[in-house]
């Protein structure tokens, strides 16, 4: 996943529109002082609905970076909501014979899993050109983590607290939990089988993160997964206190699972956070907290 000096890289608004333009002036200055040539989707700065664009507009963006060899990566302006809309329309064949990472988050989840259901291609996620900058500079770690990516090393990540002890190996799929829920039933839910999931959430009520996690457990191949690593749940509310709090929730999940799990890892809609691949064989060593990449 190495990027290099001068490497171009495509810049979409699959999700939410931009609604002030100069929101990710930054980000792009961003990129281009790690050497990168960021080059703006014709469609960027457009707007349908609370989109940014239509649907056209949007997977135009998508296919001609995807087809264009000088490309090397893919980055999203922000999240918001939206992309679902895209994975019906995206020319998947195009995307298996020119693989490249997408780099998103939140809601560009949709995008990058349905990308990994049809064509195995690996995303990042974790990282937006809006939301990383809208206090005006980076945090320390989503820099060191992202750059760490960029030029193709692989950290041993020691975080959060044990859930469930043990160690195993897979493939990291996942990002925000809704989206993932949302993508249940349809032709682009990726496969759990042999996957580690990785799961956030935001502003959500602990009742609703409950039976969406029930919603998991249920689906297809969940039996077969190998563990689980649970990021930030951030603004979470509870409605009654019988609804009970994210980890009295996560607890609750985690009970009767026989998996590795660890919670509180720094991934999620929080300021400094981890980015992470996904899509890629890691290893998941709950015991130490411990997250390598094989």
């Amino acid at each position: 996943m190495k990027l290099n000096k001068n490497d171009k890289v495509g810049i979409i608004s699959p999700s939410s529109f931009l609604r002030d333009p100069k929101s990710i002036d930054l980000g792009l200055e961003y990129l281009r002082s790690l050497g990168l040539i960021p080059v703006l989707g014709q469609h960027v700065y457009s707007t349908y609905r609370y989109m940014g664009g239509t649907i056209e507009n949007r997977v135009t963006d998508i296919h001609n970076f995807f087809a264009d060899s000088e490309i090397k990566a893919i980055f999203c302006t922000a999240g918001g909501a939206g992309s679902q809309y895209l994975l019906p329309h995206l020319d998947y064949e195009l995307i298996r014979n020119n693989p490249k990472p997408i780099f998103g988050f939140s809601d560009n989840t949709a995008l990058q899993l349905a990308v990994y259901a049809k064509t195995k291609t690996a995303s990042v996620t974790g990282f937006s050109l809006k939301y990383d900058f809208k206090d005006g500079q980076i945090d320390s770690l989503v820099n060191q983590s992202l750059q760490q990516i960029i030029n193709n090393q692989k950290p041993d990540l020691h975080y959060g607290q044990t859930v469930r002890g043990g160690q195993s190996e897979g493939i990291l799929i996942g990002g925000c939990l809704s989206l993932l829920c949302d993508l249940c039933g349809t032709e682009f839910y990726p496969e759990l089988d042999n996957a580690i999931l990785l799961l956030e959430d935001d502003d959500e009520k602990t009742y609703k993160t409950d039976i969406k996690l029930l919603q998991l457990k249920q689906s297809p191949n969940f039996k077969k997964i190998k563990g689980i690593i649970f990021g930030k749940f951030s603004n979470m509310e509870i409605i009654d206190p019988e609804d009970g709090s994210i980890d009295e929730v996560i607890n609750e999940f985690c009970k009767d699972l026989d998996i590795p799990v660890i919670k509180d890892f720094p991934y999620g809609h929080i300021p400094s956070r981890v980015v992470l691949p996904i899509g890629v064989p890691v290893r998941l060593d709950a015991d130490n907290c411990r997250l390598t990449y094989l």
